[in-house]
C-alpha cells in the first residue's frame, strides 16, 4: 500500500512557508525586525525537516512498490525521488544553523565545553557557519534555493501520478529532464 501522498503534503506546507517567511524577511526589513520571526521560522523548519524525512521513507516504499509492478516512469521516480532528497539536505543545512544559534543563545554548549580547547575550536567553526548562513545574504539565497528545489520536486512528483502535461508548470518542469 502507497502511504507516501499521506506524508507528502506536511512538507511542503511547512518548509514552503518556511522559505516565504524568509524571502519575505529580506526583502521587508521591518519583518526581519519582528521577534516572533525566528521562532516561528525554527518551529516550520525543524517540523518541516522531520516530515521530510518521514516523506523520504515513504517515498523509497512508494518506489518500491513501482519497481516492483515494472512501471514504466522508472528515471522519472528517480529524478523525483534525487531532486527530493537534496531540497531535504538543503533545508536540514539551513535547520542546523537554526539549531546551532538556538543553542548559542542559551549558552547550553559553553557549560558542556568547558575548556576543552579541540571542542570549543569545533564549538566556534559551527558558529561562524551558523552566523554565515543566518547573518549574511546566503541565507535568502539557500531558501530560494530549497524552495525552487521543492517546487521542481513537487512538479516531478505531479508528474508521476496525474502525468506530465496536468498543467503548464508540471509540463514545463518535466520538459526540463525529459
Amino acid at each position: 500500500m502507497n502511504i507516501h501522498p499521506l506524508f507528502v503534503h506536511f512538507p511542503i506546507g511547512l518548509l514552503v512557508a518556511y522559505s516565504v517567511l524568509e524571502l519575505g524577511a529580506y526583502l521587508f526589513p521591518a519583518l526581519r525586525r519582528q521577534a516572533w520571526l525566528f521562532p516561528v521560522n525554527a518551529f516550520l523548519l525543524f517540523v518541516g525537516i522531520l516530515a521530510a524525512f518521514a516523506t523520504l521513507v515513504t517515498g523509497d516504499m512508494a518506489e518500491e512498490l513501482i519497481e516492483t509492478a515494472g512501471d514504466p516512469n522508472g528515471a522519472l521516480v528517480e529524478t523525483h525521488s534525487s531532486f527530493a532528497a537534496t531540497t531535504t539536505l538543503l533545508y536540514l543545512v539551513l535547520a542546523a544553523a537554526y539549531l546551532n544559534r538556538i543553542f548559542d543563545r542559551k549558552g547550553w554548549f559553553t557549560l558542556v565545553i568547558g575548556t576543552n580547547r579541540f571542542l570549543a575550536w569545533g564549538w566556534n567553526v559551527k558558529k561562524y557557519l551558523a552566523h554565515l548562513i543566518l547573518d549574511t545574504w546566503l541565507l535568502p539565497v539557500l531558501a530560494l534555493i530549497a524552495l525552487i528545489g521543492m517546487t521542481i520536486t513537487g512538479g516531478l512528483g505531479a508528474a508521476i501520478v496525474y502525468g506530465p502535461n496536468v498543467d503548464p508548470l508540471v509540463s514545463f518542469i518535466y520538459q526540463l529532464f525529459f
